[in-house]
């Protein structure tokens, strides 16, 4: 039993990581698009699934820190989780489902990275 709760803490500790973690690469790609001019929206889509990813992987290694074992369920965990809440719209499109790949993918990319790192995070 206590297994699942570690889970569930890691999993809701690496989407909290992905949220402010694309919170600043969102700020940080909003000012680079107002000081360059505007994009055409297709570009501005696939940078948003870039920052997503990259958000995606950053919390995906840090809930296998947490959690020490398991690697690639937390990561699927909490790309399966950040993409539940960022979509809002009922109806899968096609760049929906390339942003979910790119999120499982970077998810347990992020979720393997972190458990195999030496160094251990302990949350209580």
């Amino acid at each position: 039993m206590s297994d699942k709760k570690q889970l569930i803490k890691s999993v809701f500790v690496g989407v909290l990581t992905s949220a402010l973690t694309e919170i600043i690469l969102m700020s940080l790609f909003s000012v680079l698009i107002i000081t360059s001019g505007l994009l055409p929206a297709d570009i501005t889509d696939y940078i948003m699934v870039a920052v997503t990813a990259m958000s995606v992987f950053c919390g995906g290694f840090i809930c296998a820190k947490v959690n020490k074992s398991s690697g690639l369920i937390c990561g699927l965990l909490t790309a399966a989780a950040v993409f539940v809440i960022l979509q809002s719209e009922a109806v899968l499109t096609p760049l929906s489902l390339i942003k979910l790949g790119a999120m499982l993918i970077c998810g347990c990319a992020g979720g393997v990275l972190g458990v195999n790192q030496k160094e251990k995070v302990f949350i209580k």
